[in-house]
């Protein structure tokens, strides 16, 4: 029996429906294979990571309702910045917002005291009031647990393994580092010091670690340095006495920035400690650390609240630039290319030479502010505000 004409074209017409779909595809796969080849030579990607980044970008695409965004300041215990989408830590879960407040990869959590801590699409979330803690791409939990005794510090790597700080039950405190597939690889037994800080090389192959002590009354600190693949020796470990240290990062390669409540510590190439920068009369008021390892580093003056100085350190901690403010800072942070400066009603931005190229006159509470390249986003009491962070934006002058 022979087709009709009309059935003849009905099938021809789904044949190049198909082919288009099928050199779509094709093409599209071309465009993964070469990314991934490509990724994959520089050292810079993971399968993993490269699967939650293409996830995280069709998960983003359409628009959100644009900023302002609402949410009370209370419910936000962190923000952080991955291929221009802003990762919140709230008080019953994380989530992220695409450069139009477009909400993604929600996923809720019952920690009481959450912390977050990222290194691009991966991060860490776990709880200090308790021992539970998860490992997270993206939207997806890699790893979730629920240790028997309460978390004190904790720190995700750039290659995926990731290390937990507990209090130790014959110690005081116990460092343990599992890999990328969450098996243990390496712990130590701190006897008598609690950890306040850690963080783990680009490499993967060390671990920093902040320990205090109290002894006849007085705090001192040491730094420690643990080459992960030696289980009976550290490879370094520095005293700080007088010293409460704070934090612990590093900023390239085996160099590790440490930061306290009076001094500013430097080891270079995990042994080698540089002069300390001492902050003497100062008070350390905020510090932070950057994805690329740029960091700032803000004071008050002499203790007073209007008086304070700003320093910003590139990743191989040069200072770059510094300068005063007779008023007091709210906040900080830095992408590495810009730093935005967060004051009672305006933001003041500077590239990383030291030129202010933006300034932002706001209404509402001041929290925090967090730059992204080209915008710079300030969490207020009740919403969260997208700005340019290069000319003058007078929020003022706009009429209600």
């Amino acid at each position: 029996m022979k087709s009709s004409g009309k059935s003849k074209k009905i099938k021809l017409r789904i044949t190049d429906r198909s082919k288009k779909i099928l050199t779509i595809v094709l093409a599209v796969a071309v465009v993964i294979l070469i990314v991934m080849t490509a990724a994959q030579k520089l050292g810079n990607m993971t399968v993993s990571t490269f699967t939650a980044d293409v996830k995280t970008y069709f998960m983003s695409l359409g628009s959100g309702d644009g900023y302002p965004y609402e949410i009370s300041a209370g419910k936000v215990k962190n923000i952080t910045v991955n291929n221009s989408n802003l990762n919140l830590l709230l008080d019953d879960k994380t989530i992220s917002l695409t450069s139009s407040a477009k909400e993604i990869m929600p996923k809720s959590h019952t920690y009481s005291n959450p912390v977050m801590k990222s290194k691009g699409s991966k991060m860490i979330v776990f709880d200090l009031d308790s021992g539970k803690f998860r490992v997270q791409r993206g939207s997806d939990t890699v790893i979730e647990k629920s240790l028997d005794k309460n978390i004190m510090a904790a720190a995700i790597g750039s290659k995926g393994n990731y290390a937990v700080a507990t209090y130790g039950k014959d110690a005081q405190s116990v460092l343990t580092v599992y890999d990328k597939n969450g098996k243990e690889k390496f712990s130590w037994n701190f006897s008598d010091e609690r950890i306040t800080d850690t963080d783990l090389s680009p490499n993967g192959k060390y671990a920093a670690v902040a320990a205090i002590k109290a002894l006849n009354g007085e705090i001192s600190s040491k730094l420690y340095v643990f080459n992960l693949s030696k289980a009976d020796e550290y490879t370094a470990c520095f005293d700080y006495g007088g010293t409460t240290l704070l934090k612990v990062n590093y900023i390239k390669g085996n160099n590790i920035v440490a930061v306290g409540d009076n001094l500013k510590s430097y080891i270079k190439n995990n042994t080698n400690r540089q002069d300390d920068l001492k902050f003497n009369s100062d008070k350390l008021h905020n510090y932070c650390v950057s994805q690329d390892g740029s960091s700032v580093l803000a004071l008050s003056k002499y203790g007073s609240s209007s008086l304070s100085t700003l320093s910003f350190y590139n990743s191989s901690n040069k200072e770059r630039f510094t300068v005063d403010f007779d008023k007091e800072i709210r906040s900080v942070d830095t992408d590495g290319k810009y730093v935005a400066v967060l004051f009672d009603s305006e933001v003041k931005t500077f590239n990383n030479r030291g030129k202010q190229v933006g300034t932002i006159y706001f209404t509402g509470e001041p929290k925090r502010v967090t730059v992204d390249g080209g915008r710079t986003y300030i969490l207020t009491g009740v919403n969260i505000k997208s700005y340019k962070t290069r000319g003058t934006t007078d929020e003022r002058q706009v009429s209600k």
